[in-house]
């Protein structure tokens, strides 16, 4: 997608307070995705990256299996609104209307709005065993990424999803207003590539279990966050087999989940 279709809805844009003064703040608004011309949901999203914010969300709803699985995305405007014109393969379409589920009510928390409990824990395939990166190639990540965190640095407010090589080099950046469009975006990126890169990625939120859940269903073996993880997230890695490692300020990388000793 071309984003200078929306010059006029940067992803950040100056303010002035009350007493006069000049502050620039993230952009949030409305993308409302449509499927085959039915509605599937709103999210509120930094206008930016859009494309691979729809590929990597309906990767890791499970509606599509490969980009190709997207036969062809426009975007329209709606006042301050984008609306996300999805035309689905059948073979994706027709699973999704039987099992469609109401997303109105989505939050913070990326689950709520779930038509029945069970689909919030789904049974999904567990991941190959991988093995652990090397957890001294990590410790300089955190000075990385104020090159990586454009939008951020300009503004405040954002989180960051990122790809990390082998050596702990990272090599591909998304922002957005949500901590889980930040990573739909960076899986996106990753599905459209000629040849799928393999690596880490790297999240400066903290880590639920639809972050691990994410991970699982684009195949990720190995995920970073800069906050701690929830509990259940750390159950969840483990059974899925990911690797989920915290790497705390200034104190050395804490494995929660380790492939190889999963449950």
């Amino acid at each position: 997608m071309d984003n200078a279709l929306f010059d006029d809805l940067p992803p950040s844009q100056v303010i002035h307070t009350l007493a006069g003064t000049e502050h620039t703040l993230a952009t949030e608004v409305p993308l409302a995705i449509t499927l085959n011309g039915v509605n599937h949901a709103v999210m509120m999203v930094s206008p930016c990256q859009l494309e691979a914010f729809v590929t990597g969300f309906l990767l890791t709803e499970g509606i599509i299996a490969h980009h190709r699985d997207i036969h062809d995305l426009e975007f329209s405007r709606e006042q301050d609104a984008i609306i996300a014109h999805v035309t689905l393969a059948n073979r994706c379409h027709q699973p999704w209307l039987q099992q469609k589920r109401s997303l109105a009510g989505r939050s913070g928390c990326g689950l709520c709005g779930l038509e029945s409990l069970q689909a919030a824990l789904p049974d999904l395939p567990v991941l190959p065993i991988t093995a652990l990166p090397d957890t001294e190639l990590l410790t300089g990540l955190r000075a990385q990424l104020p090159e990586w965190q454009v939008l951020n640095r300009n503004c405040g407010a954002l989180h960051g999803a990122f790809f990390v090589d082998h050596q702990g080099q990272i090599r591909h950046a998304s922002e957005d207003v949500g901590r889980h469009n930040a990573l739909d975006k960076l899986l996106g990126w990753q599905h459209h590539q000629p040849v799928r890169p393999e690596g880490m990625i790297l999240m400066t939120s903290r880590c639920s279990i639809e972050l691990v859940q994410k991970m699982v269903r684009s195949h990720n073996p190995t995920l970073l966050t800069l906050s701690a993880p929830t509990r259940l997230a750390v159950e969840q890695a483990r059974h899925y087999r990911l690797n989920l490692i915290h790497l705390p300020y200034q104190q050395a990388p804490r494995v929660y989940a380790a492939s190889a000793h999963s449950c």
